[in-house]
């Protein structure tokens, strides 16, 4: 992989983890922190974090592919993940063991931290200007 996606990636997982630091001192603080909702969380981030590298993998590898290749290889990646979400907000709304409301916190991690990334890169950019 490129140099430059691995950094992108390296701060896409220290936001992550930050990301969950504060929702788990969050947690604490309105004295919702239990197992099952803490094991929702570090659950849906991990699941989150598996997804965004099978993406990242699926994506450099269809550079080199042909067209036809490519959108099959798309497609199919992108049942993989979907059936990934889909299996632990199945498991976390089945068990007691995990809560599915931390699990969804902990899936939309990614996409949050990416945009809060973008959104502080565009403020450094104008201070720059």
């Amino acid at each position: 992989m490129d140099i430059t996606v691995l950094n992108s990636i390296k701060k896409i997982l220290i936001g992550m983890g930050i990301y969950d630091i504060v929702v788990l001192v969050i947690l604490f603080v309105i004295r919702k922190a239990s197992f099952s909702t803490i094991g929702g969380l570090l659950a849906g981030s991990i699941i989150s974090v598996i997804a965004l590298l099978m993406l990242t993998k699926n994506v450099v590898d269809l550079v080199d592919k042909d067209k036809g290749k490519a959108s099959v290889g798309a497609v199919f990646g992108y049942l993989l993940r979907l059936s990934l979400y889909a299996a632990i907000l199945i498991f976390a709304a089945v068990t007691e063991y995990i809560s599915i409301y931390t699990v969804a916190v902990g899936l939309i991690s990614t996409s949050l931290v990416i945009k809060a990334q973008n959104l502080v890169l565009k403020k450094n950019r104008r201070k720059e200007e």
